[in-house]
């Protein structure tokens, strides 16, 4: 009959011993989720018109996010933390689509939503967007393998 390796050991003394490894392990995980929670971002940082190579320019709005190609499409979002930097949540799923010339539309797309992350100015990486503060006023969008970089235009004459 094989002996337990804490046999001897008084039930006090585990007690104490598990205390020591389980309390820092709770504080930690404790701490963790309250400070490494990532400041909320306010939709009014993203409002803006955006263009890309070749794409419908994008109207960021208050409630939505108009696309100016003459179809009077909108979807709805969310700017929002997550995991790696912030990014944008919208409905319905819009993908861009590459159309004969290279030329991009938005087209209906399989799921509920997508989720569009927000870059820096000088970084195409959205977990260099640490804070809202980060956001460069670019928004990477998938479009069939590779990524549109919708960038806010200064003037906005795009966005009519």
């Amino acid at each position: 009959m094989a002996a337990s390796l804490f046999a001897d050991v008084p039930f006090r003394a585990k007690i104490i011993g598990g205390a020591i490894i389980v309390v820092p392990l709770a504080t930690l995980a404790l701490l963790g989720a309250i400070f490494l929670r990532p400041a909320p971002i306010e939709q009014r940082l993203v409002w803006g018109c955006y263009t890309a190579d070749n794409a419908p320019p994008i109207s960021v709005e208050e409630s939505k996010i108009r696309i100016v190609d003459g179809t009077r499409r909108s979807l709805s979002y969310i700017a929002e933390p997550c995991k790696e930097g912030y990014r944008l949540t919208v409905h319905p799923a819009l993908i861009l689509k590459a159309s004969e010339g290279g030329r991009y539309s938005f087209e209906q797309g399989r799921g509920i939503g997508y989720f569009w992350p927000l870059l820096s100015e000088a970084s195409d990486n959205p977990r260099k967007v640490h804070s809202p503060e980060d956001f460069g006023g670019r928004i990477d969008i998938a479009a069939e393998g590779r990524s549109a970089i919708y960038v806010r235009s200064k003037d906005g004459n795009n966005c009519g």
